[in-house]
């Protein structure tokens, strides 16, 4: 059963879900992080990422989205998730030069994680869930990962990348 719901998560649930994904990412990595790296913003990437997380943080301190039994561990976890997540997502952008693949990753990530997990997993909302422990270390562990080796070796010599 999960993984007929995995299959149509990431096939449909990926349709479905890039139209809220291409608001956020067009706002987000499309004109936000453009404009920081222009105003020369230091660590623009950091920067948007901690602006992504801020903008959620309402909705999951009022109980309305990615909240566990403790509002403000969801809400530091959640934005330890989403700020490394940032970076990986502006990553995308600014090596492509298009805001394509960002919300393509965004719509991937929300129907992944909040269709196909959420509904899988049970346990301690603290552990699990897009503001558990989990997401959040796996999504720092990706983070340092592309930070450290992947990016460096997709990147041209002499170009910087913010």
């Amino acid at each position: 059963r999960f993984f007929v719901l995995l299959a149509l998560t990431c096939s449909v649930g990926v349709v479905l879900s890039a139209i809220s994904a291409a608001g956020e990412e067009i706002g987000w990595r499309g004109y936000l992080l453009t404009r920081l790296i222009e105003a020369r913003i230091p660590k623009p990437v950091l920067s948007s990422g901690l602006i992504w997380g801020f903008w959620h943080l309402p909705l999951i301190l009022s109980g309305q989205y990615a909240s566990g039994p403790h509002p403000m561990l969801s809400a530091l976890l959640f934005m330890v998730s989403i700020v490394a997540a940032g970076y990986f997502v502006a990553r995308l952008r600014l090596e492509s030069g298009s805001v394509w693949p960002a919300i393509l990753m965004h719509s991937a990530w929300n129907s992944i994680i909040q269709g196909a997990f959420d509904g899988a997993t049970q346990g301690q909302g603290s552990f699990v869930g897009e503001s558990g422990v989990f997401v959040a270390s796996f999504s720092v562990l990706v983070a340092l990962g592309f930070g450290r080796g992947v990016w460096k070796r997709l990147r041209s010599p002499g170009v910087p990348i913010p």
